[in-house]
């Protein structure tokens, strides 16, 4: 889990009820809009019936603790956050949205920006092969190939790969959705048929160049879905560049020798937007920015690849996969997770939160907060922050030799209490390279320090 989406609830007392430290372990603050989306979109909607809502909620909820389902449907709760949010819009009225919707602004930056309407020059001289060759990413792979990149990321990436694509994925579109709902924008197709007349939202949707798809092979698919979109003035950002864009970072990050053909894949897209008239320039690469922006947030948090483990299975030392093997992997990547220290829970991680370098003084385990792919919570080391120590610590762990992880050691406490564990702690002195060590310690105190500025962290759980 991302560190930045993990910031601690206010410490609790000591004499606190369990089931409401339970609450507060399993609650971030980032449930929070998340729950708001899901509630307010439950609302809104008029279309399924109540019942039928009701019984996806429950289903949802249901699913989030059922073994082996719950690995995969955790981290796509932001997924399914974006796509009831999004369905919702329709049912809006309009005086709950924002009053203007902005007709002249992206094609007036386009032509500043780029010097002409790209969307409409590429869009000029139509024929059925750019239509079909336009088609295929935009109206078929647009929707096929999350899951495509979803099952490579899972199969050849480490443990916790798929997750962090997932939250990136889902968070982006929510951000996404967002911005077009209260910056709504006119797409090309738009100024094509009204000209700079002003909009409202009772006009429908246009399927734009899709239209011709629809004559090519005699169907009305594309006209009826985008003539009952939900969001017709959501031209800025495109988030079909935008899914293009995460799509091709996550898998650069997982094979970059395939670069170019993943960013052939994007520009691709690029060109179909435009030459459909369903997105301008200037939409295509903010979408992008929101794309490098989920991607570098997820980044600074993702486990590591070793190019030596060209799958999943070999990172966790399964050398015949079986239904059981596959089955039992989420469990098995718990333990890989701890031993590389790659997730974390409440605090800071890789150069700290914020990146602030903060004095230590006082070294303590907390019973939660690390956890693995499903979400579920683990435990680690937590090292608290004191301005006035002598200390200046790196918020660094030394891993593989040169490899830096944050101040954080992951440790599976079970069913114990905290004051079962111990702990060993050393402490480099910042004057030379000899160190001192504090073992044994207790938790059911805290430990301290004078002066060190670097500091590593280990715990072993008895179960």
């Amino acid at each position: 889990m991302w560190p930045i989406l993990e910031l601690r609830w206010p410490t609790l007392p000591a004499n606190t009820p369990k089931p409401i430290r339970a609450f507060f372990d399993h609650v971030r603050w980032w449930h929070l809009p998340l729950a708001y989306i899901f509630q307010k979109a439950f609302r809104v909607i008029e279309t399924p019936p109540w019942y039928l809502r009701l019984a996806i909620a429950v289903a949802l909820t249901i699913g989030c603790y059922l073994p082996h389902i719950k690995h995969f449907l955790r981290p796509t709760i932001p997924i399914f956050a974006w796509l009831f949010g999004f369905y919702a819009c329709q049912f809006i009225d309009a005086e709950h949205r924002t009053s203007h919707i902005f007709v002249n602004v992206l094609p007036t930056m386009e032509r500043i920006l780029y010097g002409a309407n790209l969307s409409e020059l590429l869009a000029r001289n139509p024929n059925a092969v750019k239509d079909v060759l336009a088609w295929i990413p935009y109206g078929v792979l647009h929707y096929s190939i999350p899951f495509a990149v979803s099952a490579i990321i899972f199969w050849f990436g480490p443990p916790m790969a798929l997750p962090t694509f997932a939250r990136a994925f889902g968070w982006m579109n929510i951000m996404g959705v967002i911005t077009q709902f209260f910056f709504p924008t006119a797409p090309p197709w738009y100024e094509a048929t009204y000209g700079s007349e002003p909009a409202t939202y009772s006009i429908p949707g246009s399927p734009g160049g899709l239209a011709r798809i629809d004559l090519l092979f005699g169907t009305k698919t594309y006209t009826a879905t985008f003539g009952a979109s939900p969001m017709v003035f959501g031209a800025f950002p495109s988030l079909h560049s935008g899914c293009a864009t995460i799509q091709a970072l996550f898998l650069c990050w997982l094979r970059p020798r395939f670069a170019p053909l993943f960013l052939l894949y994007v520009m691709w897209i690029w060109w179909s937007t435009m030459y459909l008239t369903h997105h301008y320039m200037i939409d295509l690469v903010g979408g992008s920015i929101y794309a490098l922006v989920a991607f570098g947030w997820a980044m600074r948090y993702a486990p590591k690849i070793d190019r030596d483990f060209p799958t999943r299975w070999h990172y966790l030392g399964i050398d015949r996969l079986t239904w059981r093997n596959f089955l039992n992997s989420f469990e098995m990547s718990k333990g890989w997770l701890e031993r590389q220290d790659e997730v974390v829970g409440r605090g800071v991680r890789k150069g700290g939160l914020l990146g602030l370098w903060l004095d230590v003084d006082v070294a303590h385990f907390l019973p939660t907060n690390t956890r693995g792919e499903d979400g579920e919570l683990v435990g680690q080391v937590y090292i608290e922050p004191k301005p006035d120590a002598n200390i200046l610590p790196m918020y660094q762990f030394q891993h593989k030799g040169d490899e830096s992880k944050g101040l954080m050691m992951d440790v599976d406490l079970g069913d114990q209490e905290v004051d079962d564990v111990d702990a060993s702690l050393s402490y480099v002195l910042p004057s030379s390279s000899s160190s001192s060590s504090l073992s044994g310690a207790s938790t059911s105190g805290p430990v301290t320090a004078s002066s060190a500025t670097s500091l590593s962290a280990s715990a072993s759980d008895r179960k």
